[in-house]
């Protein structure tokens, strides 16, 4: 499952600190085997920031949010309310309906597509 989560309202001032927390998060995020990819990429001028993500299921993502949920938090107050969507690859999944049932969050169904070769991709 893909996702993304743009943090659209950061202030000059909290950059450093957002970058710093948001570090931070990473260093725990890259212990949990069910995140994939997690890429944030800031706009030229720092106010947003978005994040590229990519879970083995859609449990992967609830796993995240609670176990990251304090950095989360403290991003969220820095970075205003989180836009998420999310990308299943399909729709019967019990951690699915619990984020289209309790989240803000759009949900998009899959259609068709070409896969991503993974040996395209850097480590």
């Amino acid at each position: 499952m893909m996702a993304v989560a743009i943090f659209s309202n950061i202030e000059p001032d909290n950059i450093e600190k957002f970058k710093t927390i948001a570090s931070e998060m990473l260093n725990e995020i890259n212990k949990q085997e069910s995140i994939l990819r997690y890429e944030l990429f800031f706009s030229l001028d720092n106010r947003s920031c978005v994040v590229l993500e990519e879970y083995t299921s859609p449990e992967g993502v609830l796993e995240h949010v609670r176990r990251h949920s304090a950095y989360l938090d403290q991003l969220t107050a820095l970075g205003g309310k989180i836009a998420g969507s999310v990308f299943p690859m399909s729709n019967d999944s019990t951690a699915l309906s619990e984020i289209m049932e309790n989240w803000d969050t759009k949900v998009h169904s899959f259609f068709t597509g070409k896969p991503r070769k993974k040996e395209l991709f850097r480590d």
